[in-house]
């Protein structure tokens, strides 16, 4: 399923504001929609935080095809870090 992700980030103040097409698998889409396009925007928003070299950012809004606001959703996506990959 192809859908537009919408991002309205606060970085260190300073409001941006980004928009993009990408691809959902259609079998997680059609599982939980709102769900399956938070996971492919909280990528998408580790990407824009790498690009601004993981400054302080507030994610102020997120939106699918410009009706569906996902943005608790995608705050409450944590990051998952295999067990190989543990410090200790």
């Amino acid at each position: 399923m192809k859908v537009v992700i919408q991002t309205t980030l606060n970085i260190e103040g300073n409001r941006g504001f980004r928009n993009g097409e990408f691809f959902v698998p259609d079998k997680e889409f059609k599982k939980d929609p709102n769900f399956a396009v938070a996971k492919v925007a909280y990528e998408w928003i580790q990407q824009q935080m790498s690009e601004t070299g993981h400054r302080n950012t507030i994610i102020e809004k997120v939106t699918w095809n410009e009706k569906n606001d996902i943005t608790g959703i995608v705050r409450q996506i944590q990051p998952i870090i295999p067990e190989d990959n543990l410090p200790f």
